[in-house]
């Protein structure tokens, strides 16, 4: 527990951190003109009572425009893995990868999603 509240204080909690997703998102935006980037957002519920303004972290998509343009040279061929986040709010980091012709790889887009399934 000592070592969450370190973390915590350091880097701040989990809420502190989705709550400035929006904000990061902006900034990628501004700084890589022509990002593509999407947030979904689920209404919040405390017990079976909407809360009126206050919603809540559900998935999140963004595409680097080079690697978008990078992706028209590569191989016909889309490979898409995930890894699970661990800590108080659990998800998948999912991203698409492809081959360049020298059989590089290239990441092509990035979402972080409640599970890996077809859905997401």
């Amino acid at each position: 527990m000592a070592k969450q509240k370190t973390i915590a204080q350091i880097y701040g909690d989990c809420e502190e951190s989705y709550n400035k997703v929006p904000k990061l998102l902006q900034a990628l935006q501004s700084c890589f003109p022509g990002t593509i980037c999407e947030l979904r957002v689920a209404p919040y519920y405390d017990g079976h009572r909407l809360v009126r303004d206050c919603s809540m972290f559900d998935k999140i998509f963004w595409a680097f425009p080079s690697c978008v343009e990078a992706f028209k040279h590569c191989k016909l061929f889309v490979s898409v893995d995930g890894t699970h986040l661990y800590g108080r709010y659990c998800g998948v980091l999912l991203i698409a990868v492809a081959q360049d012709s020298n059989n590089n790889i290239l990441p092509i887009a990035f979402a972080i999603v409640e599970s890996e399934s077809t859905e997401s």
